[in-house]
């Protein structure tokens, strides 16, 4: 057998492993790029998890330095003392949903609110189950607060943290306790709080478009 018939054999085997191996090369590297492309994307949204979780959790710290000032040398208790740190602080809990304005329509906010309070007494009157002037005071108040806001302003942080003491300097401001008539004296026994709200903690907060 000679030369010139062993080579054109030889040659369409040698055709074939090249396009395997090149297809081969090829399929990996397509498939590694796929992998990278969802790491990548799963890296983005974990990201983007994050810097919501730390958003959040910077609006509702527990307290903030002007919080924890609120309670401490303003009220007094039965035995004409300061009111003790260890007292149970009674939590309203409010979840509100509310239309949102702005270009799009059917734009709505979902928020839950937690209301502390210094004034045991007011705060177990709006904290309770049942209806009561106070609470709802407080509901009218927070509702006033949230309607009217744009989805820019719902979305923004700043502006979700204005809210925060807005709402806490209204409610301050409507319960706060009022100086004795004339020709009366304060019981100090019974002395209220200056500022009977001691926080107001946005624990949820969501817009749906």
């Amino acid at each position: 057998m000679s030369d010139e018939e062993v080579g054109p054999k030889k040659s369409p085997l040698k055709l074939i492993i090249i396009i395997v191996a090149a297809l081969a090369v090829l399929g990996g590297g397509g498939f590694g790029t796929m992998v990278f492309l969802k790491k990548r994307a799963a890296a983005k949204a974990a990201e983007a998890e994050k810097v919501k979780a730390e958003e959040l959790a910077a609006e509702t710290t527990s307290l903030t330095d002007e919080d924890s000032e609120d309670c401490g040398a303003t009220g007094e208790n039965e035995e004409g003392g300061k009111h003790s740190s260890t007292d149970a602080s009674p939590v309203m809990v409010l979840t509100r949903t509310v239309n949102l304005t702005g270009p799009r329509r059917n734009a709505f906010l979902r928020c839950e609110l937690n209301i502390l309070f210094c004034d045991t007494e007011l705060g177990k009157l709006v904290a309770g189950d049942k209806p009561s002037a106070e609470k709802s005071l407080v509901q009218s108040i927070v509702l006033s607060s949230l309607s009217g806001k744009s989805v820019e302003e719902a979305s923004d942080a700043e502006s979700r943290e204005s809210l925060r003491k807005e709402i806490k300097d209204k409610l301050n401001e409507q319960f706060r306790p009022h100086p004795p008539k004339a020709g009366e004296k304060e019981d100090p026994k019974h002395k209220k709080p200056k500022r009977p709200i001691k926080s107001v903690l946005i624990v949820d907060w969501a817009i749906q478009q």
